[in-house]
């Protein structure tokens, strides 16, 4: 079923069109059919588990913490699509070793081999697939044309396609974690969710509040798009708006390894690609030892170049 004003596609239970708002007859609006979850909610990060109890035990997937049972009074939607894992267990285990032991200067000599890895939990993630077809507007300041002036103003439009543009929806990653796995995923093997036996994030934030988020996305990609056409060698201030036209979504689960490790009794998180064990994000400790004996080395190169100056002086 498509708006009848802007033919956007309109999903199970809208009332009104994601792009253009115009109200669905409510003989069309009809019953949500869209896959419901019953959730798990952690108690420390916030994270919403799809819960299936002979399958799940309930601790947090992302940190560990006690879940709670949660009744919503918003139906909680799952993912309708999955990427599959390829990373299997061993490899994301030598994969956290082999992070660990590439942390660099700061990070304890002893990092890689005394490190005890508490936990290791193969988990999806939640995130929307984005297509759109947009006509952009915008502004920004530029060098060209500037005059004797640092700035000149300058606008225009451009027509931009948002071809499968991944929105992170996940509460138990964060945006920095998510970030640097999403560039890494083949979506082109998205196969359907069903029949997972692999923990799944469930998308719990109101439809509303996610096209808020979407359209966000939308706003960011644009605005370096369009960079492209700002004449000159220098610009800022760049603004868009985007005028929507043909939105879809897709609600998919992206997979990662979430590694849980101690270093001396302080505890850390790591996360894996679930497709790519080269593509590591997470905390590591830093040996304060060698920052000190770097800050003192500077203190007293400073003070040399000083003592250096005043004596020529």
């Amino acid at each position: 079923m498509s708006c009848t004003r802007c033919a956007t596609p309109l999903e199970d239970g809208d009332l009104r069109c994601a792009v253009c708002a115009l109200p669905v007859p409510a003989a069309d609006a009809g019953v949500a059919t869209t896959a419901r979850a019953q959730i798990l909610r952690c108690t420390e990060c916030g994270a919403a588990i799809g819960f299936d109890a002979n399958k799940h035990a309930p601790a947090c997937a992302f940190c560990g913490a006690v879940m709670a049972v949660e009744q919503p009074a918003d139906p909680v939607e799952v993912a309708t699509l999955r990427v599959p894992f390829t990373v299997e267990r061993d490899a994301a285990a030598a994969a956290l070793r082999g992070w660990l032991g590439a942390r660099g200067f700061f990070a304890p000599k002893q990092l890689r081999d005394e490190a005890v890895i508490d936990s290791m939990q193969p988990l999806c993630w939640a995130g929307w697939i984005v297509s759109a077809h947009a006509q952009v507007a915008w502004t920004a300041d530029s060098d060209a044309g500037s005059g004797r002036s640092a700035w000149a103003p300058h606008a225009g439009v451009e027509t931009i396609d948002f071809a499968n543009l991944v929105v992170p929806a996940s509460r138990g990653l964060a945006a920095r974690e998510c970030a640097a796995l999403v560039p890494f995923y083949e979506l082109a093997g998205a196969i359907p969710a069903a029949g997972s036996d692999v923990p799944a994030e469930s998308f719990d934030v109101q439809r509303s509040a996610a096209r808020r988020q979407v359209h966000a996305a939308i706003d960011a990609v644009a605005r370096t798009r369009v960079e492209r056409a700002i004449p000159g060698r220098r610009y800022r201030n760049v603004r868009v708006s985007c005028l929507l036209q043909r939105q879809t979504t897709e609600r998919i689960a992206l997979p990662a390894w979430v590694m849980a490790y101690r270093y001396r009794g302080s505890p850390y998180r790591a996360i894996v690609h679930g497709q790519r064990a080269d593509v590591v994000v997470g905390t590591a400790p830093l040996d304060w030892m060698k920052v000190v004996w770097l800050v003192l080395a500077a203190a007293v190169v400073v003070a040399a170049i000083v003592a250096l100056a005043m004596l020529q002086g």
